[in-house]
């Protein structure tokens, strides 16, 4: 009876064989799925990235989006100055989204937010109010010199957050 059992089982090795790299899979993919939709290794995962000297792309890409905004700065045209404010308010959403702050609005980021983590916050509360005067009021007139101290403000932010150097 034995004998019998064994030798049925030798003959099915291959479908059990079969069998079991399917199960094994379909576990492994639920596995890595449930992984990602959790978020468990998200922010481990940035971390690693970060030290494996991934930020340096990050902060290419903002150095470039920072010439963008110089560059709309300099041209003086009262749309350009609204697109820098609007733009540089949106990078430093984006790089405290990166750093771990996931609220959907900066004004819910600024609640967290202390002057030891970022020094001139309360500024950045200001013009983060002009950036919604500049999005939802479409006759609002943002002076020259309006935009080059809201960009200032931007620009001490990011250099604190070693993002820019100049």
């Amino acid at each position: 009876m034995i004998s019998a059992a064994i030798f049925w089982f030798e003959k099915n090795l291959l479908l059990f064989q079969f069998i079991s790299v399917l199960i094994s899979g379909a576990l492994l993919f639920f596995a890595f799925y449930f992984i990602v939709r959790t978020n468990l290794i998200g922010e481990k995962l940035e971390h690693f990235i970060d030290v494996l000297g991934s930020r340096d792309f990050s902060k290419r890409r903002t150095l470039k989006a920072w010439k963008q905004i110089q560059k709309r700065l300099k041209a003086g045209d009262a749309n350009q100055l609204k697109l820098a404010v609007l733009e540089a308010d949106r990078i430093l959403h984006e790089i405290l989204r990166m750093a771990g702050y996931q609220e959907k609005n900066l004004d819910e980021i600024f609640g967290r937010l202390t002057e030891a983590q970022l020094s001139n916050i309360a500024e950045i509360q200001q013009v983060h109010k002009l950036r919604h005067r500049i999005a939802n009021e479409p006759d609002f007139y943002l002076t020259e010199n309006e935009a080059r101290m809201a960009i200032e403000i931007y620009k001490k932010a990011f250099q604190e957050m070693k993002l820019i150097r100049d």
